[in-house]
């Protein structure tokens, strides 16, 4: 899998000139909005882009495994923002910086008495295949119903 949209790029330019503003507008809401849904669903599933589960939690300093899936109210922190020329979905603040250290397996210290932990890649936004076939479904209903 990759975030790579290169082979759709001709197609996207040619679609963007044919459309006004305002129908951006609605193409990349109506995109942000489902892509949204769906990634809701994968992280609720504990899932990454490429279907395999995410790594399971290790040991606390006690010896016991936190009980409970991870990033259970995270679904609820994804937001979408989007107009004419773009269309973004991701996190925010402080649920952005920890995220990432999630997304790209950082090193990080939790906290100022504790010694640095090295997270693993638990990637939780990105795009699958699916993805991709999904956002082209969706310009194909939207251009037709157009």
């Amino acid at each position: 899998m990759s975030d790579n949209f290169e082979e759709l790029e001709p197609w996207l330019e040619r679609i963007s000139k044919q459309l006004n503003a305002q129908q951006k507008t609605r193409l990349n809401r109506r995109l942000s909005t489902k892509l949204r849904t769906v990634w809701k669903r994968r992280i609720k599933a504990q899932k990454d882009p490429d279907g395999k589960r995410f790594t399971p939690r290790k040991r606390d300093g006690v010896g016991s495994i936190r009980r409970g899936a991870m990033f259970q109210r995270l679904p609820k922190m994804l937001k979408t923002s989007y107009s004419s020329n773009r269309a973004k979905i991701g996190f925010a603040g402080r649920t952005a910086e920890v995220m990432a250290v999630h997304q790209f397996g950082e090193t990080i210290k939790p906290n100022s008495n504790s010694k640095p932990t090295r997270y693993p890649v638990r990637e939780t936004v990105g795009f699958s295949d699916e993805d991709k076939q999904l956002i082209i479904n969706e310009i194909r209903e939207f251009l037709l119903n157009e």
